[in-house]
């Protein structure tokens, strides 16, 4: 009786010091795709076939077909917002891309290659699909996003956080597995040549700390102190001439 007591005096602390913290949203979500994409639209051709890779619901799919792009769309069995879907996505099985040599001049994807453990094998997938003069975007989280998304766990949950993708052994290792540096290495390293690289210039962690009460607006000056949540990178299959540059 006295331990259940206890727990219920320790959660009823914990519910006092964590009121600010909100119930995630799919608007929340959305609402930060939706800057992210205006950034993205930016730096794509602006027409072609795309393929997204972890499409999700699929509503950025539905969002680049409403700005004239042909879009195909792929995801896994498995993916949490299959319930939610808003766009008609193909379930592959997370290493083959069920479509031709050369299909697509776009393929996008956006916070996917991080839950991927055979990530090098994968590349040769995009590879195999993209058309040679094609791109690719890949929008990931950064060491920001890891670093705040640890503090933020310890204050909503008090434990420690585990990985959130398949490259590292802990949260703290992931720090480094989601820096610029890292991403650099394995994109250079699987034959792709990074042609431009940005960042979402939000702030949020994966804990969806206040959620929608904190606007995009908010989130971007907050970016400005604390980083930004994400990289954004552009880039094109390697040439035989850019082997010796790529590697300086």
């Amino acid at each position: 009786m006295k331990l259940i007591a206890l727990k219920k005096v320790l959660q009823k602390i914990r519910s006092v010091g964590t009121f600010w913290i909100a119930d995630p949203t799919l608007a929340h979500l959305e609402a930060i795709r939706i800057y992210e994409l205006g950034i993205v639209l930016d730096m794509l051709p602006p027409k072609g076939r795309i393929l997204e890779i972890g499409a999700g619901t699929g509503w950025q799919s539905r969002a680049f077909e409403k700005h004239g792009y042909d879009v195909s769309a792929i995801d896994l069995t498995s993916s949490n917002y299959r319930a939610d879907r808003i766009w008609p996505i193909t379930e592959y099985d997370g290493k083959n891309i069920p479509f031709e040599d050369n299909s697509f001049n776009i393929i996008f994807s956006s916070s996917t290659l991080e839950h991927i453990s055979h990530i090098h094998e994968f590349q040769a997938e995009i590879h195999r699909v993209l058309n040679p003069d094609g791109v690719v975007i890949h929008v990931l989280p950064s060491c920001n996003w890891r670093l705040w998304t640890n503090v933020t766990h310890l204050l909503k949950w008090w434990t420690i956080p585990r990985a959130h993708g398949e490259h590292a052994g802990n949260s703290l290792t992931e720090i480094y597995y989601f820096s610029r540096r890292w991403w650099l290495r394995l994109f250079r390293g699987c034959g792709w040549t990074v042609v431009a690289q940005d960042s979402n210039r939000l702030f949020y962690s994966g804990n969806c700390i206040m959620d929608c009460r904190l606007n995009i607006k908010i989130r971007r000056k907050l970016s400005r102190v604390l980083g930004s949540s994400c990289h954004i990178f552009v880039m094109r299959k390697r040439q035989n001439s850019e082997v010796h540059r790529e590697g300086d």
